[in-house]
């Protein structure tokens, strides 16, 4: 039935597997090595997501192919939620790719997750974020893996560290990823306690936050509604001035006939005295 048929020879021939009956309801289960071969194929992928206006897959993938050039051309698939799956070659080249960031794409910050069998585009995804944190002056002696991490602990689940900060070839500050949550507040200071029992106060500097919105439950979004609310400044009235009428002469009354009979009248006079100019005129000539 399926000879010379383009689109069934680029496929794979099923085969019926009976579904068993647990409780009354059909379960289907599938197994463990089918399922962990396909994980396998989407572990060096990440979740791409552009906060804002939507972009087309063309739109997309010219700007990987611009910016992401330091590692293989990966495979970029659109999602119809909204959102793009990017299928690098290894892991090297994902973990080089979602380490450099933030990127930014027609002013709208991308979020990148990776992909996990469990992800869910929902919630969740648009509010614990990955975002680069910064701890100006923390002291050296809190650069250890441990320390970094029970530090970065502290504001959310720590991701990774740059490679400035794993070398301390740049120490004037700690810069960690960390996926924040970005509908509760983060602390701008936090306090750390030495082995002594001795405390400070370190400095959190978050290089990107989106805006989010409680009534809306929304990133980068301020609800209008919230605006509206907002009550506006009093106008300033002008001064009333008081109006005041008053009665002025302005001669008898007349009729409409006593006007008409005044008209031709004036008009004789008007031409009489323009014809006595007019001889004045070519007598002094």
């Amino acid at each position: 039935m399926f000879r010379n048929n383009h689109a069934a020879n680029n496929g794979i021939n099923l085969s019926y597997i009976p579904p068993q009956i647990v409780n009354g309801q059909t379960m289907v289960q599938p197994e463990e090595k089918e399922v962990q071969a396909e994980e396998d194929k989407w572990k060096c992928a990440l979740i791409a997501y552009v906060i804002g206006e939507y972009l087309g897959y063309n739109t997309m993938t010219r700007y990987i192919s611009l910016n992401w050039t330091a590692v293989a051309k990966p495979d970029v698939y659109l999602h119809k939620e909204g959102y793009y799956i990017v299928k690098f070659q290894n892991l090297n080249d994902m973990n080089e790719i979602l380490y450099i960031g933030p990127y930014t794409i027609n002013n709208g910050p991308i979020i990148l997750k990776q992909w996990c069998p469990d992800f869910d585009f929902g919630s969740k995804f648009l509010t614990d974020i990955p975002l680069w944190v910064n701890f100006p002056k923390l002291p050296l002696n809190y650069w250890g893996v441990g320390s970094l991490s029970r530090i970065a602990s502290a504001i959310g689940v720590p991701l990774f560290a740059e490679e400035c900060t794993t070398k301390q070839t740049r120490i004037s500050y700690a810069r960690m990823l960390i996926e924040v949550n970005v509908t509760k507040p983060i602390p701008q200071q936090i306090t750390v306690m030495d082995p002594n029992g001795v405390t400070f106060m370190q400095e959190v500097v978050l290089e990107w936050r989106p805006q989010y919105c409680d009534k809306c439950q929304k990133i980068r979004h301020q609800c209008q509604a919230a605006a509206q609310t907002q009550e506006e400044p009093p106008r300033k009235r002008r001064p009333w001035k008081k109006v005041t009428q008053t009665w002025q002469y302005k001669g008898p009354i007349q009729s409409q006939e006593q006007v008409r009979e005044q008209e031709p009248k004036q008009m004789v006079k008007e031409n009489s005295s323009h014809s006595i100019a007019k001889k004045g005129n070519q007598e002094i000539e």
